[in-house]
């Protein structure tokens, strides 16, 4: 496997990742594209989310990251953070073991 295929591989794993999200009660108003951290085995993209006590003020800024396995793109861990508070993953990416 190419450099480019794993990095397009990680890159849809973490689209689809960011789509499937819980925020819990925030919500997302916009992002930012990716950011790769070292080999790429970390992603993190700014994310915007809507003010929860006053609607019409500006957004704040938060954080969204992506990690996966050494080599694949297969992810180990996905969470976001706002002001201190972490949104933990709550859905299952990877099939139940039989």
């Amino acid at each position: 496997m190419t450099t480019a295929t794993l990095i397009d591989m990680r890159r849809e794993a973490a689209d689809q990742k960011f789509q499937d999200f819980d925020f819990g009660s925030a919500q997302v108003e916009d992002m930012d594209g990716w950011e790769y951290e070292g080999n790429g085995d970390e992603m993190t993209r700014t994310v915007y989310f809507a003010s929860i006590d006053e609607p019409s003020a500006n957004t704040q800024r938060g954080h969204f990251t992506v990690r996966f396995l050494d080599g694949s793109a297969a992810i180990k861990e996905a969470y976001g953070a706002l002001g201190g508070a972490i949104f933990e993953d709550k859905v299952e990416t990877s099939p139940p073991r039989p």
